[in-house]
């Protein structure tokens, strides 16, 4: 049952604004803003300064620009797709994703800056890693904080 501000008055089902169950889907089209606000801004800011290091080292105007605005459209458009799937995922994948993500991200702007292929793969991986432990380590106490209450 949930709670009413009025005694007496208990209902079988959530009305809404209140909590909501963990794993309890969200009606469509009502995603939390998050949802979009989150990767927009990322991928935004990676984009530009994909276009920072890629016109600081040697490509074209042109060219910098193109590579920041797919790089921040692919990492919007994943940001997107892993926080709208987010719940669907146990912790450790939801944890590899993210650790992914941000690890591949900061890969490909360190080959930007001029870094080798084995360097920026390096990068990528010890980002990526970093990220994803980090991630684990939210997601698990938060789900565990959850259960105590």
């Amino acid at each position: 049952m949930t709670h009413s501000i009025m005694p007496g008055h208990h209902r079988h089902a959530h009305e809404g604004p209140g909590p909501v169950a963990r794993g309890t889907p969200l009606p469509a089209g009502h995603a939390p803003r998050f949802t979009w606000a989150v990767p927009v801004v990322g991928g935004i800011a990676l984009g530009l300064f994909a276009v920072f290091l890629a016109g600081n080292n040697g490509y074209s105007t042109g060219a910098a620009w193109l590579i920041g605005v797919v790089a921040g459209l692919v990492a919007m458009a994943a940001g997107y797709a892993l926080l709208r799937e987010r719940n669907t995922m146990i912790t450790e994948v939801r944890a590899a994703a993210f650790g992914a993500l941000f690890g591949g991200s900061m890969g490909f702007l360190h080959s930007l800056s001029g870094g080798s292929v084995l360097r920026s793969t390096g990068v990528g991986l010890l980002t990526g890693i970093g990220m994803g432990v980090a991630s684990y380590y939210v997601f698990y106490w938060h789900e565990h904080r959850a259960d105590e209450r």
